[in-house]
C-alpha cells in the first residue's frame, strides 16, 4: 500500500514571521524611497531656477535691463515678461497686448477675458515640484477662482518689511526686481528697472529668484501666503498691493519663522527640508539654509549695500 506523503506548507506561525519581515523591511525602505524622491524634486526645483536665472540673463540681453518685478496699476509681473525666453510664446500671445492697465478681472470685453485667462495659465517651470496640493487655487482669491499657482519670488531687498507699495514696501527696497507704480506718466517715486550695472554688490553676492510656499491654512503656518502667476487682481488697483504674491524679501529669515502671517508671506520658503533653493544674479543656484545668518541673508537681497557676506 502507497502512503501519501503530506503535504509541506507555512505554518501560521511561519507566515506572521514571513509578515513581520516584509514590514521592518518596508519601514526600512521607505525612508530611503522618500528621500530618494525628494531628492529628485529638489534637483527638479533647481533647475526650474536655472532655466528662471538663463531666461532673466537673456531678458536683460534683448532690453538692457532686468523686468519690473510687479507693474503696480497694470497687474502684470516678472515672468509674464520672461515667457518668450522659456520657450512659451504661445503662453505670451495669451496675454492681451501691448501689456497696459487696459481691461480688469472683473470685466468681459476681450482683453479682460484675456487676463482672466492668463492668471489660470499654469507653466510648470515656475512651480517647485515638492509643492504639495493642486495646480490651481479652487478658492475664490481677490475675486478669481482656478488661478495658477507659483513657488518662485523675485528679490525685492533685504529691507522690505511689508508687501505694499508704502513706507518699507517692496516699490522702495534695495532689491533686483521691484514693484513699478506708474501709470501713463511715470510716478514720482517709481524708478527705472534695475539693470547689471546697479548691482554694485556683484551679481555673485546678490539674489535674484528663490522659492517660497504657496499656503492657505492658518493651521500649517500661514493663510495669506498665495503665490501666483503672470497677472494679479491686487496689483491692478490703486497703488497695487500685496505683492508677496511674486516677490519676496530677504528681511525675514527663510522657512516661517517669521513672527506672523504678515512677515511669513514676504519670506522665503519651502518644502525641501532645511531652506530653501534660489539663483543668484550671475545665474548660479544655491541651496541657502534656514539657519543662515540674517545679517548675511540680507545682504544678499540687497544689490548695492557694500555688505561683504556669504551664505556658506
Amino acid at each position: 500500500m502507497l502512503r501519501r506523503k503530506p503535504k509541506s506548507g507555512f505554518t501560521l506561525v511561519e507566515l506572521l514571521v514571513v509578515i513581520a519581515i516584509i514590514g521592518i523591511l518596508v519601514a526600512l525602505l521607505l525612508p530611503a524611497v522618500q528621500s530618494a524622491r525628494e531628492a529628485a524634486r529638489r534637483m527638479q526645483c533647481s533647475n526650474n531656477l536655472k532655466q528662471l536665472g538663463l531666461a532673466m540673463h537673456n531678458y536683460h540681453d534683448t532690453y538692457k535691463s532686468f523686468p519690473y518685478g510687479a507693474n503696480a496699476r497694470w497687474g502684470h509681473s516678472w515672468p509674464a515678461h520672461v515667457l518668450p525666453f522659456i520657450e512659451q510664446n504661445a503662453v505670451y500671445e495669451l496675454i492681451p497686448q501691448p501689456l497696459n492697465d487696459s481691461g480688469w478681472w472683473g470685466a468681459s470685453d476681450a482683453r479682460s477675458l484675456g487676463l482672466i485667462a492668463i492668471a489660470r495659465t499654469s507653466v510648470p517651470v515656475f512651480r517647485c515640484p515638492s509643492q504639495p496640493g493642486p495646480s490651481h487655487e479652487p478658492q475664490d482669491v481677490n475675486g478669481l477662482t482656478g488661478r495658477a499657482i507659483g513657488n518662485y519670488l523675485g528679490n525685492a531687498g533685504g529691507d522690505a518689511q511689508n508687501d505694499n507699495a508704502t513706507t518699507d514696501g517692496m516699490d522702495r527696497s534695495n532689491g533686483v526686481l521691484l514693484a513699478s507704480l506708474f501709470y501713463g506718466p511715470r510716478d514720482s517715486r517709481t524708478r527705472p528697472p534695475f539693470a547689471f550695472r546697479d548691482i554694485i554688490d556683484g551679481t555673485s553676492n546678490s539674489l535674484l529668484i528663490a522659492e517660497s510656499i504657496y499656503l492657505l491654512d492658518s493651521a500649517k503656518g500661514c493663510n495669506i501666503c498665495d503665490r501666483y502667476l503672470f497677472y494679479h487682481m491686487n496689483f491692478d488697483s490703486g497703488n497695487g498691493s500685496d505683492f508677496s504674491e511674486i516677490l519676496g524679501s530677504t528681511f525675514y529669515q527663510i522657512n516661517t519663522s517669521a513672527q506672523n502671517n504678515s512677515e511669513r508671506e514676504c519670506a522665503y520658503s519651502s518644502y525641501h527640508p532645511g531652506g530653501a533653493q534660489g539663483v543668484l544674479c550671475d545665474g548660479s543656484t544655491r541651496f541657502v539654509s534656514e539657519t543662515v545668518d540674517l545679517a548675511a541673508w540680507r545682504a544678499y537681497g540687497s544689490r548695492a549695500g557694500g555688505e561683504v557676506a556669504t551664505l556658506d
